[in-house]
């Protein structure tokens, strides 16, 4: 008995030591943070200080280390979080910085490979992201296209038929009487078809549309941006897969697929070489020309990566815009003001007024600075050893630029970057300043594709509805943030009141 207890108490002492070793154990010159502990590293931390938003999380550890530079582990990997605004755009620019990370939600959401464009690295995303934007600007993306504002107008004329009439029986879910809708779904639509014209050249029934979106809105809300626990401990998809998001990365990612596979079948149906439609019958057409098989799973992944922002980031960016405006009225009164003093009520705004309306443009790059919708961005991962701010970073470190604290960080914001304040966009004279320090869509070599196509549409779609329309809280209060955490943030239920303007 006696010896059975010293080897207990033995035991007992050098796992101590053991765990103590390894929570300490950290490469050499790695930026100050929490230890880490078995499974989740230092998630566990993480989770202890905000277990819903992560950016607030790590923002905490951040004041906590008092630092602008916090080095973590997520599961048994090195992770860093940067919160300055000139690093946050240093780790977005920088070479070193550009891969990404590898886990078990993203390979499901590919089919078990690491296909698309958002989350594979190396030769292979600078090829398929070279042609897929040299071939897309083609049909309108990324640049001026007759036909493309051409199609947006004609759905931005449903919309506002839409709002001045009363709701069908197909539309109750969007709409609870006249002027009183639910953002952004009733913009799912119109958003979703204005893309798939480049990529599929089709127009697609609103309601169903409506259910793609919603679908790609659980799967982005069943996770966050760090990959969250089942990255870590993949097997614990078997114990609790409806908890840990499994199932909406294999359920809602599967629905959004089913409706491509959908589309590009019947791509392959009628493909003729003679006359390619879009920028699927381009990737069709590619293959044929090098004489190699077609890559379905990357051409379905690639049309789901440039389809699923346009609902998600630009139909909730608006969302939350819209909040903003109700929030604080001067600011809607003044943006009317511009569009009645530039447009006037007689015919509808158009892309070449945005250069004219310098406040309306501010208002928009507020909203997207003041709520970041992605505030930790697309994490990347670190392609070589390196060093940040002094400190040494190993290959293969998960970077996360804390977008939320770049976006109000005082050395570049002011005193008052917590206040919706479109002015600081602007200078003395009233004009729009040619330097716009969001981050909201990244920066370097992986910049969001779709920015000019998503401001453009933002613009236009704002710009149309305040002309006619003024934004109002359905109850006549102040609207409370209720946010549902991520990868990208979003509200958890957002009606608004759109009353004619007089």
């Amino acid at each position: 008995m006696f010896v059975f207890a010293t080897l207990l108490i033995l035991f007992t002492v050098l796992l101590i030591l053991y765990l103590y070793k390894f929570a300490k154990e950290r490469p050499h010159n790695f930026p100050p943070g929490p230890p880490k502990l078995p499974f989740w590293g230092s998630y566990w931390f993480m989770l202890k200080e905000n277990y819903k938003f992560a950016h607030l999380a790590f923002e905490t550890l951040g004041k906590r280390y008092k630092t602008d530079i916090l080095g973590l582990f997520l599961g048994t990997g090195p992770a860093v979080v940067v919160f300055s605004h000139e690093l946050c755009k240093e780790v977005l620019t920088r070479d070193e910085f550009i891969g990404r990370n590898d886990s078990i939600i993203i390979r499901t959401r590919g089919l078990g490979e690491l296909k698309g464009i958002f989350f594979i690295d190396g030769p292979f995303w600078k090829g398929q992201r070279r042609f897929s934007l040299r071939h897309m600007r083609d049909y309108g993306f990324g640049r001026r296209s007759e036909v493309v504002e051409n199609f947006l107008t004609d759905e931005i004329k449903q919309i506002l038929n839409f709002l001045a009439k009363e709701p069908d029986k197909e539309d109750r879910d969007i709409c609870r009487g006249k002027g009183q809708v639910l953002m952004p779904d009733f913009l799912y639509g119109p958003l979703i078809n204005t893309i798939m014209l480049i990529l599929a050249s089709s127009r697609f029934d609103n309601y169903k549309l409506r259910e793609c979106a919603r679908a790609g809105l659980r799967f982005q809300r069943s996770g966050d941006a760090t990959g969250s626990a089942i990255s870590m401990t993949p097997w614990l998809r078997f114990l609790a897969p409806d908890f840990f998001g499994f199932t909406s990365a294999v359920v809602d990612n599967g629905h959004l697929l089913e409706f491509l596979r959908g589309v590009v079948d019947e791509h392959l149906e009628t493909f003729s070489d003679d006359h390619h439609r879009d920028f699927i019958d381009v990737y069709i057409g590619e293959s044929i020309k090098q004489g190699v098989e077609l890559d379905y799973k990357q051409l379905l992944l690639t049309v789901l990566d440039y389809m699923f922002p346009s609902p998600i980031a630009i139909g909730h960016t608006l969302s939350f815009y819209f909040v903003f405006l109700i929030n604080n009225p001067h600011v809607q009164v003044k943006i009317q003001e511009e569009i009645d003093r530039v447009v006037g009520r007689s015919r509808l705004p158009n892309v070449d007024d945005r250069k004219d309306m310098p406040y309306l443009e501010a208002s928009i790059r507020e909203s997207v600075r003041i709520f970041s919708l992605n505030p930790l961005g697309i994490p990347r991962r670190c392609m070589e050893d390196t060093h940040l701010a002094g400190y040494f970073i190993p290959k293969d470190t998960i970077m996360l630029p804390c977008i939320w604290t770049a976006h109000k960080d005082k050395s570049v914001w002011g005193d008052n970057p917590e206040e919706f304040q479109p002015e600081r966009f602007l200078d003395k004279d009233g004009n729009l300043l040619k330097k716009d320090n969001t981050l909201g869509f990244g920066a370097g070599k992986r910049l969001c594709a779709g920015e000019t196509f998503a401001r453009q549409n933002m613009f236009l779609i704002v710009s149309n509805i305040l002309q006619s329309f003024t934004i109002k809280s359905p109850n006549g209060k102040p609207v409370v943030l209720d946010v549902v955490p991520g990868i990208n943030m979003s509200l958890k239920e957002n009606w608004i009141l759109v009353e004619p303007r007089e």
